[in-house]
């Protein structure tokens, strides 16, 4: 049975607007996961809403400076 490393990541993700709390971290959660698909777990530990950082996406979308945890799948760090 391997081990579980955890690597601290930093990147943008968007969630719906009117998401709060819980439901728009889940939401990150998933976007992160869609993107990274190596990834095995994805934690989020902090989001930071990005102004004037939306234009690209539909109105009720808006992009996150996000910090997160996640595991590789491979247990060792990826380096990011």
């Amino acid at each position: 049975m391997r081990g579980v490393s955890w690597s601290r990541y930093h990147g943008k993700a968007p969630a719906e607007k009117s998401l709060t709390g819980a439901a728009r971290d889940a939401e990150l959660e998933d976007f992160i996961r869609l993107q990274n698909p190596q990834l095995t777990d994805v934690r989020l530990e902090q989001a930071t809403a990005l102004e004037g950082d939306d234009a690209d996406l539909l109105p009720d979308r808006r992009w996150y400076r996000v910090i997160y945890l996640a595991d590789d799948g491979e247990g060792h760090a990826a380096g990011r």
